[in-house]
């Protein structure tokens, strides 16, 4: 896959212009728009497509640098370190089912546990959940950037509107989406995380 096609930018462009540009696409993909729609897998899709190429641009301008989707493993070697750096694993790999599964069976929710599963309420959307998880990964951290930058990021985005799951029963208080809330989270995280 060529990113900067999927992206429609040139080789050239500025990390300026592929933010803009990978913005646009998000808004334009994004799954609520597409709720009752027969294009919504499609949709999905491409809105998948768009977040990978994203993504690769990312780790290109950080020379080899982690993000939600890096490669490589967690420095973590505390308590549950192997099931921990599965689930990041996994998480690098967006099978987050498979890293929810893993993060539940642990029974210490340290500031590593909070962070990743920050990372996943970010890559599903519920950004009022991720904020939480950030908050104690950073509060049980402070000195630890990934936690700090996704802390900080989250904190200081001060637009009220978040989004959330569908179903109103799986909702705390998320009235709508808020494609700046992704995409300032999105930034924030392909280009601070290890």
């Amino acid at each position: 896959m060529n990113p900067y096609k999927v992206l429609g930018v040139s080789e050239n462009a500025s990390q300026e212009e592929i933010r803009q540009a990978y913005l646009a696409l998000v808004k334009k993909y994004h799954p609520d728009k597409y709720v009752d729609n027969p294009l919504k897998e499609l949709a999905n899709e491409k809105l998948k497509e768009v977040n990978q190429a994203y993504d690769m641009l990312q780790k290109k301008q950080t020379s080899g640098g982690s993000s939600y989707t890096a490669s490589g493993s967690s420095s973590y070697s505390g308590q549950y370190a192997s099931e921990l750096n599965r689930a990041r694993a996994y998480i690098n790999q967006n099978n987050l089912n498979a890293a929810r599964s893993i993060l539940d069976g642990i029974p210490v929710h340290d500031a590593e546990w909070n962070y990743l599963y920050g990372i996943l309420y970010m890559r599903w959307g519920w950004y009022d959940r991720a904020r939480v998880h950030f908050t104690a990964a950073y509060e049980a951290e402070p000195s630890n950037a990934e936690y700090r930058s996704a802390y900080t990021t989250l904190i200081n985005n001060t637009n009220p509107y978040t989004s959330g799951p569908q179903n109103s029963a799986d909702r705390d208080d998320c009235s709508c989406c808020s494609i700046c809330s992704t995409l300032l989270c999105m930034n924030m995280c392909c280009n601070c995380c290890r």
